[in-house]
């Protein structure tokens, strides 16, 4: 996982987007892993080609009482590895989310984007997100925030 992300913060300085240029933060993400929030996708050798962490953390510098912020799970660290982009993943990752919130009752899928990856605000855009609001919080780099609805199903997802 903390490969993939590398890989993506290289790709994106490439591009001069300025999202995610740090070093990942390994406890964080080993934290997740611990709390069940973070699932993967493998190809068929068993490697791992994207990635997605999920939980109910409604950020309160975005999120506001009045957004219901209970009401949604909170999409983070979405990544697919580079050799396997334009396959759709990221398009069935978030289908696979929205099965699973809608199975646990929540009523969206909500995220959030740095302000200044267009690209990433332009792809949300035209896959079925709907802009919310844009936080322009100067301690924050992201704050372009997202959410698409969802419909309840006694489905949980499966692990494929």
């Amino acid at each position: 996982m903390l490969d993939l992300f590398r890989e993506a913060s290289r790709w994106l300085a490439g591009k001069g987007v300025d999202q995610w240029q740090w070093e990942p933060r390994a406890e964080q993400v080993r934290g997740d892993i611990e709390q069940g929030n973070v699932f993967v996708g493998e190809d068929d050798s068993g490697r791992i080609i994207a990635t997605v962490t999920v939980d109910t953390f409604a950020d309160p510098d975005f999120w506001r009482p009045e957004d219901d912020p209970d009401s949604a799970l909170y999409v983070h660290r979405m990544i697919v590895a580079r050799e396997h982009a334009g396959r759709r993943l990221g398009e069935e990752l978030t289908r696979w989310v929205e099965r699973l919130a809608g199975a646990l009752g929540y009523d969206h899928v909500r995220l959030d984007c740095y302000r200044s990856n267009i690209g990433l605000q332009r792809y949300y855009k035209t896959h079925g997100w709907t802009h919310v609001r844009t936080v322009d919080a100067p301690w924050r780099p992201s704050g372009t925030l997202f959410q698409r609805p969802v419909s309840r199903s006694n489905v949980v997802p499966s692990e494929e």
